[in-house]
């Protein structure tokens, strides 16, 4: 397995991925719920430079040329920026441009991870979790945080035994979420 950064020509292998990861989510940030048009378009939005779901903020991991799985991470201070375009976009195309506010501060937020069902059980996920890790300790973000829905309790033990801990409770698109946090200092 190898992971790198995403460019712009991954956009169609991963926005089946990022749609896997999100939802509901997906619909908000598209302003649709037709499945076709939602994988349009956050295909648009991952090709493109400058917001949340940007190639720029996408790390791969790649099995014989195959993208098995994504992760999506961005610096907690640039979430409104890097949501404005999509905001902008919304507002444009007469959506509510109402975005949930899913983290903040100095952290590197994870916003999503998926892994192909095929490749699934290979310890995918785990590495790109990693690999976020890695460049929050690079960057010296001092905190990882992510959002888990709480309608999978599978995940958020797999972030535990990761190093996240629970912080709080947030709503996201109308779902209830675990915001979990790893210090990056602590577990050096």
């Amino acid at each position: 397995m190898n992971i790198r950064k995403a460019t712009p020509d991954d956009q169609l292998q991963i926005a089946p991925l990022v749609y896997t990861a999100i939802h509901e989510i997906a619909y908000s940030l598209t302003g649709t719920s037709d499945q076709e048009h939602v994988l349009d378009r956050l295909a648009m939005w991952i090709g493109q430079p400058g917001n949340r779901l940007s190639y720029e903020n996408i790390w791969v991991a790649e099995s014989d040329a195959t993208i098995a799985g994504i992760l999506i991470a961005y610096h907690g201070e640039q979430t409104a920026m890097l949501d404005e375009p999509i905001k902008a976009w919304l507002r444009t195309n007469g959506q509510p441009d109402d975005l949930d506010v899913e983290t903040e501060g100095d952290v590197l937020y994870i916003d999503s991870v998926a892994v192909d069902a095929t490749f699934g059980g290979r310890g995918i996920g785990t590495g790109l979790i990693q690999q976020a890790i890695a460049h929050a300790r690079a960057m010296n973000i001092p905190r990882v945080t992510l959002n888990v829905d709480q309608t999978n309790p599978a995940a958020g033990r797999l972030y535990e035994r990761l190093g996240f801990m629970k912080e709080k409770e947030i709503e996201i698109s109308g779902g209830r979420f675990d915001y979990m946090t790893f210090t990056v200092s602590e577990n050096a």
